[in-house]
Formats: C-alpha cells, sequence, structure tokens
C-alpha cells in the first residue's frame, strides 16, 4: 500500500512539472517562446473608409498612409463601414469605443481623435510603453496560426487586452476595380493606380476589436504566451497579422486605452 502510494505521488509531482500554462516564464525573459517584447512605443492609427466617400480617397487614404510611414512597425488599420464590401463586424466593435465623430474619414492615433499629421511622430515620442508584444505567424490549409508574446516592463494595475488582428494590402480599387473603385482618387492617385492597404480582415476573437484580456495587475517582468488560429477567406491575397496591447478602464470612451502594438510583414 505504502509502495503504491508513493508512485501515485510520484505521477502527480511528474505530470504538475510539465504542465505549463500560457504566462509560464520558463526561466527566462520571454517565457522559452523564442520571441522577444520590447518596451519602445511602436504607434497605432486607424482610419474608418468606405469605397463610396470621396474624401475618404482625396485625402483620408493618404493620410493614413503618412501615419504608416511615420511608425514603420506600429499598426495602421483601415475599417471599412457599412455599403463597402470590405466591411465586417470588426468595424462596429471598433466604433462602439472610438467613434466616428458623425463621418467618415475619422481617425484615430492612440488614444486620440484627430487628422493631425504630426500625430504619430508625437505618439511615438511619448516614451516606453509599460508592455510589449512580439509575435509569429503562418499560413496552413486556410488557417492563420500566430504565437505571441506579450511583457510587462513595470508593475501594473487594471485589467490589459490583446488584440491579434488580420490585415490585408493591395486590393485593386482602380477605375476597373468594380464594386472596390474607391471614389475620391482623381486627385491623390492621378495614374489610376489606387489599392486598399491596411484592410482590416479578422480578429482573434469573433466579431470583437479589442481582443481577449490576458492579465490583471500584472507583476514588473510578467510574460503572457499566447497561441491562436484564425480562419482566412481564399479571397484574401496578400493576409498579415499585426497585434494590439490595450489597457481596459471604466469612464468616458475610449474605454480600450492603447498601450503598445506591432506589425511584423
Amino acid at each position: 500500500m505504502k509502495k503504491l502510494l508513493f508512485i501515485l505521488m510520484a505521477f502527480v509531482l511528474v505530470a504538475s512539472a510539465c504542465s505549463k500554462t500560457d504566462d509560464d516564464n520558463n526561466g527566462d525573459d520571454n517565457g522559452g517562446s523564442g520571441l522577444n517584447p520590447t518596451a519602445k512605443q511602436k504607434g497605432f492609427a486607424i482610419n474608418y473608409t468606405a469605397t463610396w466617400c470621396g474624401h475618404c480617397g482625396n485625402w483620408g487614404a493618404p493620410l493614413i498612409h503618412d501615419y504608416s510611414k511615420d511608425a514603420a512597425n506600429g499598426v495602421a488599420i483601415c475599417a471599412h463601414a457599412s455599403g463597402d464590401p470590405m466591411n465586417n463586424a470588426l468595424y462596429g466593435s471598433f466604433t462602439a469605443d472610438r467613434t466616428t465623430g458623425g463621418g467618415i474619414p475619422s481617425f484615430w492615433v492612440g488614444d486620440t481623435k484627430t487628422t493631425d499629421k504630426s500625430a504619430m511622430t508625437n505618439l511615438l515620442a511619448s516614451g516606453d510603453a509599460v508592455a510589449g508584444v512580439d509575435y509569429t505567424y503562418s499560413v496552413s490549409g486556410g488557417v492563420m496560426t500566430v504565437k505571441t508574446s506579450v511583457k510587462f516592463f513595470a508593475a501594473a494595475s487594471g485589467d490589459y487586452y490583446l488584440s491579434v488582428l488580420v490585415l490585408e494590402d493591395g486590393i485593386d480599387g482602380s477605375s476597373s476595380a468594380g464594386q472596390y473603385k474607391q471614389s475620391g482618387t482623381s486627385t491623390s492617385y492621378p495614374n489610376d493606380d489606387y489599392h486598399h492597404d491596411f484592410v482590416l480582415r479578422a480578429s482573434s476573437i469573433n466579431g470583437n476589436a479589442y481582443g481577449e484580456k490576458i492579465a490583471s495587475s500584472p507583476a514588473k517582468d510578467k510574460v503572457i504566451n499566447k497561441e491562436y488560429k484564425i480562419s482566412l477567406d481564399a479571397s484574401w491575397k496578400n493576409p498579415y497579422a499585426v497585434a494590439i496591447i490595450w489597457k481596459k478602464e471604466s469612464g468616458a470612451a475610449p474605454q480600450y486605452k492603447f498601450v503598445n502594438a506591432l506589425k511584423k510583414k
């Protein structure tokens, strides 16, 4: 009997040692994932747009491209409104907290609704963030697998969320593109070569642009590793993943406060 009890106890100890949660540190800084999050602020901007909106093509599209150029590893997103073939539920999910203000094109840079051309530069100059994210992604059989690692570089209070989103670049929006033709591009794209970039396609949490909660009041050096599988539409030709960290707070919108983001493409 004693021998059997000893064997059972040994089995439990071995099983416990082999079980690792998503946020195990495994004795190193990045949780054994091979990823390397940094605190450097990468930046974020979103443009609410539509093919039928002339101003969106005329000055909205150039502005979101400028923001993207200012933040080469930051996240720029174009969320397409209803009546647009690229519209999906994520448009309403984003606008529920980051309002359009009643019209489009409409922009947010970080937590500020603005069309200030220097807004992204100012955000990047705001200093290091409390947390950073790194990730890898691969596509097989119509499914994108995204492996993420989030690290907190200081102790923090409150609830933190992670968005993993799929975007697409290079969709033809020229005069011959049918329903994808972008209005208002005659001055900004005189060669009729307009293409839709940063198009918001999918989320790791279906229909939810702000993702899932990953930490509550995390300690300094806490690492959270996650893996997501996102189904892709066969018509998406150039899909890629981006990741955004938010802190959720009560009170006035936006309640999801931008923390940090990353684009690797």
